[in-house]
């Protein structure tokens, strides 16, 4: 008989260990990444060969410490295998202490011809020191809920998940969450739509290990303002009868504003005209404005100019009105010219300066009279 042995590290297999009529196929352990007080499973396959003269009798199974005689599991009297068949032998334990453990597996057969033969086979397994942790957090997406996610940051299982949220003495809600392993997150939402600018805390209640562990977490349910679409940096100017209004939609709001259209509200004074009675905007994102440009016909009697906006925001669409004051001008007495300047009509009977025109035809008879009396003086010598 040769007996080949290849059994090392966390989850253990063989190459088959073959006598005259059975070998053992395989040893696997689980979990994988075992920690300090799981369970740990130790399982052993044994086949007889399909060219077995009879049955063998598994006589005893034993999982042991390699270093001395100290068993952690041993089971006896297993029971028989008929030739091709094939039975697998959990054995358990646990570890208190983290570190590389060695053990072996010690496998005791009772073959057809009556001879009793003993195989060792060693197994290593890894053990973690137990780390039980998770993180809870909470955020708001929108207006009317909030997402809690709880992610397993430790090395063991997370079950029996319950999520609680509370406002003072008041239960938002109970949710539960399958299990989950290290390294994964479940998420669950809750309605805070009535608990805007709100403390609300989440309670998360879990098992790991047999033991049941709590977390929580105070998140405040923060309240985002919708887009909000104003008028500003508006100017009015007299076309004639009617007025040239120029100016900026701004998005004030916290999300963007879409379909946002400007015109002119018609009232018993006011009417839109061509060519701008209304102008389409679009989208203005948060914080960001675009320019507009309306037309209307206005009484003699006006003193402002209504101005509607429209636009969606959240699924919802907003209409408002803002009154954009029309500012009393006088062209009295005022001509204009081509270029902007302007022209003095003026019926005083004054010059520019405040002169008299009898005060200049006074001072021109003097200085001709002047001129006349030199000019003889001059003639005469």
């Amino acid at each position: 008989m040769v007996v080949v042995i290849g059994v090392f590290g966390v989850t253990v297999s063989t190459a088959p260990i073959a006598s005259a009529n059975s070998n053992l196929s395989g040893i696997s352990v689980s979990p994988n990444d075992p920690v300090t007080g799981e369970q740990v499973t130790v399982e052993v396959e044994i086949n007889n060969l399909e060219s077995a003269s009879g049955p063998i009798s598994i006589e005893r199974v034993s999982l042991r410490k390699s270093s001395d005689l100290e068993t952690y599991q041993r089971v006896q009297e297993v029971g028989s295998v008929g030739p091709g068949g094939s039975i697998s032998v959990p054995l358990t334990t646990s570890f208190e202490t983290a570190g590389e453990k060695q053990l072996e597996v010690s496998v005791l057969i009772e073959e057809p011809s009556g001879a009793t033969r003993g195989y060792e086979y060693p197994v290593s397994i890894d053990v973690s020191e137990l780390r039980v942790r998770t993180d809870l957090s909470a955020t708001t997406a929108d207006n009317r809920s909030t997402t809690v996610t709880l992610e397993n940051v430790g090395n063991v299982n997370t079950s029996e998940i319950e999520l609680t949220g509370t406002v003072g003495d008041d239960t938002l809600d109970t949710r539960y969450l399958a299990e989950t392993e290290p390294g994964t997150s479940r998420s669950v939402t809750f309605d805070t739509d009535g608990y805007r600018g709100e403390a609300v805390t989440f309670n998360a209640s879990y098992v790991a290990e047999g033991e049941r562990y709590t977390t929580d977490t105070t998140h405040t349910v923060k309240y985002s303002v919708p887009g909000e679409v104003r008028l500003t940096s508006v100017e009015m100017k007299r076309t004639g009868s009617g007025v040239l209004i120029d100016g900026d939609a701004a998005n004030v709001g916290g999300t963007d504003a879409q379909s946002v259209l400007v015109s002119v509200e018609e009232t018993d004074s006011v009417r839109p005209v061509s060519p701008s009675g209304d102008y389409y905007l679009g989208t203005i994102e948060t914080g960001e404005f675009s320019t507009f440009e309306l037309t209307a016909e206005v009484g003699s009697e006006t003193d402002s100019i209504p101005v509607e906006v429209t636009y969606i925001v959240d699924t919802d669409q907003v209409t408002t009105t803002q009154r954009v004051p029309i500012e009393a001008t006088s062209n009295a007495g005022t001509g204009e010219n081509g270029d902007g300047s302007t022209e003095r009509n003026d019926s005083s009977g004054e010059l520019p300066g405040g002169i008299p025109p009898i005060a200049i035809g006074v001072g021109v008879a003097l200085l001709v009279a002047i001129i006349g009396v030199g000019l003889y003086r001059r003639r005469d010598t």
